[in-house]
């Protein structure tokens, strides 16, 4: 029964490009590593990269993103800055990845430009247009959404790190409500398919959930 399990993984999964988001602490880093974990024991290749950052220059741009010496940026130069660290990650590890028919799990993508930006004032359109230049029109097969309250997110920050926020999360928690509201409807308006999980739920239970979607589901 496992083989049979971890062969219709490797179907559904082998070549595709699979992103995780949602709201800040809901959980999609721990979820992206159990995930690669899981195919690299059933021998499926897989690569896992993060948005933005994950190239020389994208790192260099998250600094400028996350940090609190620029966190006062007018909306278009943030959502370019994240499009530009995109649009190297796509060039640079995401498409060279699919092109050898490696599977890629990517922490973040141009849904979290919606939900952010998106919060931000910016409407669906020009977020949408900037992302078909930048990404090379390159979509994810899957976005899996782990959706939890703000208030939860933040306590699950606060206890996983005790640190400082960064430039994204010291934001108010009426943003981080749009952004959670967002990032909900997203499915009605993203390229390609969108999937909600719950994560409000315990780690290994929001596990077995993705391992079902990815194992149900039709692209």
């Amino acid at each position: 029964m496992e083989n049979e399990i971890r062969k219709m993984l490797a179907s559904k999964v082998s070549g595709k490009f699979i992103v995780m988001d949602g709201p800040d602490g809901c959980g999609k880093s721990t979820q992206i590593k159990l995930l690669a974990d899981h195919l690299s024991e059933a021998g499926i290749p897989c690569v896992t990269v993060h948005d933005p950052g994950d190239t020389a220059i994208g790192d260099a741009i998250r600094k400028i993103l996350l940090g609190l010496d620029h966190e006062h940026r007018e909306i278009r130069c943030e959502l370019l800055l994240f499009m530009a660290s995109r649009a190297q990650l796509v060039s640079e590890k995401i498409k060279p990845a699919l092109a050898a028919d490696k599977t890629v799990l990517c922490d973040r993508y141009v849904s979290s430009s919606f939900a952010y930006q998106g919060a931000g004032g910016l409407d669906i359109k020009p977020i949408l247009d900037v992302a078909k230049f930048a990404t090379q029109q390159t979509w994810p097969d899957l976005t899996i959404v782990l959706d939890v309250t703000p208030q939860m997110g933040f306590q699950r920050i606060k206890e996983k790190r005790n640190l400082a926020h960064d430039a994204m999360e010291r934001r108010s928690l009426d943003y981080h409500q749009k952004v959670r509201d967002i990032f909900l409807k997203l499915e009605d308006f993203y390229p390609k398919p969108v999937k909600i999980v719950d994560a409000a739920d315990t780690i290994e239970n929001v596990r077995k959930k993705i391992l079902e979607i990815l194992t149900g589901v039709d692209y």
